[in-house]
């Protein structure tokens, strides 16, 4: 179970780092920076193609990241919610629906 913590550790970490307003902006200077260098220094054609290939795994990398990111937080939201329709003097008959298909949410929702 300890590297399930770790993972979360470095998850949150990423999302964070991700989300920060200066990324962009370094992402962007690094990029500037290398295609610069590249040309400045004459280097070969697979300079450029090891900056696409680079680039295309990080940006896989930071989606997988952010998705694992939102899928536990929209779990937690759904745990928070349940407790709170059973908590209320509403139905217990919304909790869970998030499993339903799609059909079937918009059956309940034309019910209402």
């Amino acid at each position: 179970m300890k590297t399930g913590r770790t993972f979360l550790a470095i998850s949150e970490a990423v999302v964070w780092l991700t989300g920060h307003r200066l990324v962009l902006a370094a992402a962007v200077v690094a990029v500037m920076a290398w295609c610069l260098a590249g040309c400045a220094l004459g280097l070969p054609r697979q300079w450029f193609v090891l900056s696409n290939m680079t680039s295309t795994l990080m940006t896989l990398f930071i989606l997988l990241i952010i998705q694992h990111s939102q899928n536990r937080d929209m779990a937690a939201l759904q745990v928070k919610i349940d407790e709170l329709i059973r908590s209320s003097d509403a139905g217990n008959h919304m909790i869970g629906i998030e499993r339903l298909e799609a059909e079937d949410l918009d059956r309940l929702a034309d019910d209402r």
